[in-house]
């Protein structure tokens, strides 16, 4: 069941509620998905960035050789300096796809950059969302070494992630734990808007990195620590030293201990997990298309 949240906000359906339009199949999805990183691929190699694919496309990359077949999300990860090089510099060779990150985008709702195809648009269940297919890009942060460090970083970041999913919220499900206390919350992070709260998620990353740095010998993307908490803390290593592995056509780097990273990430990960955890993120609609489902 769901309690309506400033509805008339969900500006990223672009259609009127109440309109059918025609869904994406998460094969085509995927099909944009794998336009959009073979770009990218092309381009960090031909400039000797030091990527890997982390999280589902790593799995789907060493259990799959390729997507996971209900994953509408890709992600990849560069070194922080190369990061920032990345979103200073990067053009698609395709105009079809544009690079969104909190420095260029107007209204963008994540502390990280996604590269995005124009011509599609995702449709948020719960939250607004203001783009097309995608693919996600994180930087690599160093953390605290010490246990007690990472968790006090972690729920530094947990807030502010709180905060700015809250202020893009559309929707509250009764099912979500503490589901009545949600109004509230969202109507306390609205005091800001989310670029406010994005922009100190990124200043807390980037501070984060730069006392850690020499500090430390534990990566993570801390950027995201808010969804993923402290699995992807790492010893710098497991990003540094990657591996060439086939990923649909095309061949793509992932950490070279895989096995270290994905149980680590994903305990079981070699088993597929249930049908109702097999989750996508967002529907998506080619723009323009009104077209009965």
């Amino acid at each position: 069941m769901l309690m309506g949240i400033n509805i008339n906000r969900c500006k990223d359906w672009g259609k009127k509620m109440g309109e059918q339009l025609k869904y994406l199949t998460v094969p085509e999805v995927q099909k944009i998905m794998l336009a959009i990183l073979a770009d990218m691929i092309k381009y960090f190699n031909e400039h000797n960035y030091h990527y890997v694919l982390t999280g589902g496309s790593a799995l789907g990359a060493v259990r799959h050789h390729g997507f996971i077949p209900w994953d509408d999300d890709a992600d990849v990860a560069l070194p922080r300096v190369e990061y920032e090089r990345f979103i200073r510099e990067y053009r698609p060779s395709n105009s079809q796809y544009e690079l969104l990150t909190p420095y260029n985008t107007e209204n963008w709702l994540y502390a990280y950059a996604r590269v995005s195809d124009t011509q599609t648009q995702a449709s948020g269940k719960w939250a607004m969302v203001n783009n097309g297919v995608y693919v996600d890009v994180f930087p690599i942060d160093a953390v605290p070494k010490s246990k007690a460090g990472q968790k006090m970083a972690y729920y530094r970041m947990k807030y502010l992630d709180v905060m700015r999913n809250s202020t893009r919220r559309i929707a509250i499900s009764k099912q979500e734990p503490g589901w009545w206390l949600k109004p509230l919350l969202i109507k306390y992070a609205q005091r800001h808007t989310t670029g406010w709260w994005v922009q100190r998620m990124d200043k807390l990353a980037q501070k984060m990195n730069q006392q850690q740095v020499d500090r430390s010998n534990i990566y993570s993307l801390y950027i995201v620590q808010g969804l993923n908490k402290t699995r992807e803390n790492f010893p710098l290593a497991i990003y540094q030293h990657r591996q060439q592995v086939p990923f649909e056509n095309l061949t793509v780097y992932i950490p070279a201990a895989s096995q270290v990273y994905l149980t680590q990430m994903y305990d079981n990960w070699q088993a597929l997990p249930p049908k109702n955890k097999q989750k996508t993120h967002a529907r998506f609609y080619y723009k323009g298309v009104e077209v009965h489902d």
